[in-house]
C-alpha cells in the first residue's frame, strides 16, 4: 500500500447484506419474496430469513399479509422525512446564517438535535482570527451547548425531564451546569430571554448565544449560534447578539411556517 493511499475501512458481512436486501427495491420491483431475495443476493434462504426478519422487527422491511412479500417499511420513511426536514432547514437557514455571519464576523452554526446530542449540519466561519470553529457532523453534548439549551428549552416539560433521566448532565468543562434543578431554571431563563448563553460550559474559553429554529407544528427542530471567544465578547454586549440571533431564528422560523414565536409554556 502507498504512504498516501487511503486505508481501506473494514465493513461488517451482515450489516452490508442488509443493506444490499434494501438496495434490491425499485420503483419496478416495490415488493419481493423470501426467494427472490435469496436468488438475487446468492444465499441460502435461511440465511436471507434471519436478515429479513430483523428489518422487519425494527420496521424497515414490512410483510403484506396477502402475498407474504416484502416491501419497504415506514421506518424508512420516518428516516427520510428527517433527511427532508434537515435539507430544507439548511436550503432555508443558509442566507440568514451568511447575514448573521457578515453582522458579526464570527462563527455561526445550525444544528440540529439527535439522540442527546446536537449535531452541527451547517456552519460559517468569520475572518478573525481564534474563532470558535466547529465542524459540519460535530456532535455535542445537548445540555452543556447553547445550542442545545435552546431547543432544549422549548420542548414540553415532560420531554425535558425525561432527557434528563436518560442522558444525566455530565460535566464537560468546570463551568458545566451538572445539577437538575439548577438546569431547569436555566432553560426557564432561556425561554424567557429568547436564547440560551453557554458560558465556557462545553469548551473552556469560548461563549455561545443560540436561538431555537421552530417548525410549522410548534417544535424546536433545530437551533443556529454565534461562537466566540471569550475576549471578544463582554458580559455586556451578551443582549445584543441574543437579539440579533433571535431575530434570525424568527425570519427562519417563519419561513419553514411557524407563526408565533416563542412558544407559549406547555403544562
Amino acid at each position: 500500500m502507498e504512504a498516501n493511499s487511503p486505508k481501506k475501512r473494514k465493513l461488517i458481512g451482515s450489516v452490508q447484506r442488509a443493506l444490499d436486501i434494501l438496495n434490491l427495491f425499485s420503483m419496478q420491483k416495490p415488493e419481493l419474496s423470501l426467494t427472490e431475495f435469496a436468488q438475487e443476493m446468492k444465499l441460502t434462504k435461511s440465511t436471507v430469513a434471519g436478515l429479513v426478519a430483523t428489518l422487519e422487527e425494527n420496521r424497515v422491511l414490512a410483510r403484506d399479509p396477502k402475498s407474504k412479500k416484502y416491501r419497504l417499511g415506514m421506518k424508512l420513511l420516518e428516516l427520510g422525512d428527517i433527511v427532508r426536514h434537515q435539507t430544507q432547514i439548511q436550503q432555508v437557514a443558509f442566507q440568514y446564517l451568511e447575514t448573521l455571519r457578515n453582522w458579526c464576523d464570527e462563527s455561526v452554526n445550525l444544528a440540529v438535535l439527535d439522540d442527546g446530542y446536537v449535531v452541527y449540519i451547517e456552519r460559517l466561519f468569520g475572518s478573525k482570527m481564534l474563532g470558535m470553529r466547529s465542524e459540519i457532523g460535530k456532535r455535542e453534548r445537548a445540555h452543556s451547548t447553547a445550542l442545545g439549551k435552546s431547543i432544549l428549552a422549548m420542548l414540553p416539560p415532560g420531554e425535558v425531564q425525561a432527557y434528563v433521566q436518560r442522558y444525566g448532565l455530565p460535566s464537560i468543562t468546570p463551568h458545566t451546569i451538572t445539577n437538575q434543578q439548577i438546569f431547569i431554571e436555566e432553560l426557564q431563563r432561556v425561554r424567557q430571554d429568547g436564547y440560551a448563553v453557554d458560558n465556557e460550559e462545553n469548551e473552556v474559553g469560548g461563549r455561545c448565544i443560540a436561538a431555537p429554529v421552530m417548525d410549522y407544528t410548534g417544535r424546536p427542530i433545530a437551533a443556529i449560534s454565534i461562537s466566540i471567544p471569550l475576549q471578544r465578547i463582554p458580559l455586556e454586549q451578551i443582549p445584543v447578539f441574543g437579539s440579533q440571533i433571535c431575530e434570525t431564528a424568527r425570519k427562519i422560523s417563519d419561513q419553514l411556517g411557524f407563526s408565533a414565536f416563542p412558544i407559549e409554556e406547555q403544562a
